[in-house]
């Protein structure tokens, strides 16, 4: 009963961490990041004021907009407070030492990730801060739901051992390369150059052109009131987009050698294990294709970052089956 309440638990934080990243995409792709420019509160208040009230302060204000932003806060504050309940709760647990590293590494996370999206409105959302924060929220999930897997994998008896195999090496340069990608993916979308290319394969009908990589940082090193729209040129721009087509080529071709070595394997899980990478990961270049092709359509747009972590929470279970094959079979003694 215990074991299951913490799993039960886990799976919910991850489920609000999950909801917390799109929330956090549709508040970018909306472009209400700024709409409450204080913190924590929106204009000094609990909850979003009306135009009225703002009205005297010179700034652009929408109520609607004060909402998106005051409810991501919301949710941002409910999941810490939920991280925290995990730690307690794990360290109560007889067993919990399993698990209270990982779930303290979560709740610092969890702390860093506050202090990011505070940089964001102080920094007016810079295109290192906004990634940064998407990035960190994107490793916060996938270790909840590696804890997730580990303690649903505890207590199970199984009738047989996982067949070794010899994916893990495979598995974790996989979880770095996505993470790479999703960095220059989160790039992109905050300097708004996700349409700098309006066209596949080719980009503004050529196949080269000159990466302006120095002026990237030469721009963005330099003090700027705000960086929303985005201060980049179009050159700088391009570049910015066609590393984001660089990175997602060499991330497919990977994953997808991965998912191919994954759904080789004698046993059932480990291929359903390839099959499902397969086909997210299909899916995920398909939604990144109709990004550029419907020109960023807000539906279409928000699933993107969605697929992302849902690929990579693919990853993490794969890299769990491949850890798993390595130790002994789980025994009844070994519940909490």
């Amino acid at each position: 009963m215990r074991q299951n309440w913490f799993i039960a638990l886990l799976f919910t934080v991850a489920l609000v961490a999950f909801l917390s990243i799109i929330m956090g995409a549709y508040l970018r792709l909306s472009d209400a990041g700024l709409s409450c420019p204080d913190f924590p509160g929106c204009y000094c208040q609990i909850l979003p004021p009306d135009k009225e009230t703002v009205a005297g302060s010179g700034a652009s204000y929408e109520v609607v907009n004060g909402w998106k932003a005051m409810a991501h806060r919301y949710v941002a504050a409910l999941f810490t407070i939920l991280v925290v309940a995990l730690v307690v709760a794990a360290e109560r647990m007889r067993s919990g030492a399993r698990y209270a590293t990982q779930l303290r590494l979560a709740l610092l996370l969890t702390l860093i990730q506050g202090g990011l999206g505070y940089a964001i409105l102080r920094l007016q959302l810079h295109p290192l801060a906004v990634s940064l924060h998407l990035l960190n929220a994107m490793l916060i999930l996938a270790l909840l739901w590696s804890v997730f897997l580990n303690a649903r994998a505890v207590g199970a008896i199984y009738s047989e051992r996982l067949p070794e195999i010899n994916m893990r090496p495979w598995s974790v340069i996989a979880f770095v390369l996505l993470c790479l990608q999703l960095l220059l993916g989160a790039f992109t979308s905050s300097n708004y150059a996700s349409l700098a290319c309006p066209d596949l394969p080719t980009c503004q009908q050529q196949w080269l052109h000159d990466l302006d990589i120095p002026g990237i940082y030469r721009e963005l090193s330099q003090a700027q009131g705000s960086y929303k729209g985005g201060v980049l040129n179009t050159s700088q721009n391009i570049t910015v987009h066609l590393l984001h087509r660089y990175g997602a080529a060499i991330t497919f071709l990977y994953l997808g050698v991965l998912s191919l070595l994954a759904m080789r394997k004698k046993a059932a899980v480990y291929r359903g294990a390839g099959l499902l990478l397969a086909i997210v990961l299909i899916l995920q270049m398909q939604l990144g294709a109709a990004n550029i092709l419907l020109l960023l359509p807000l539906p279409v747009a928000l699933a993107h970052p969605g697929g992302a972590a849902v690929l990579l929470l693919c990853i993490v279970y794969l890299h769990h089956l491949a850890r798993r094959s390595k130790f002994s079979i789980y025994t009844a003694r070994d519940k909490l």
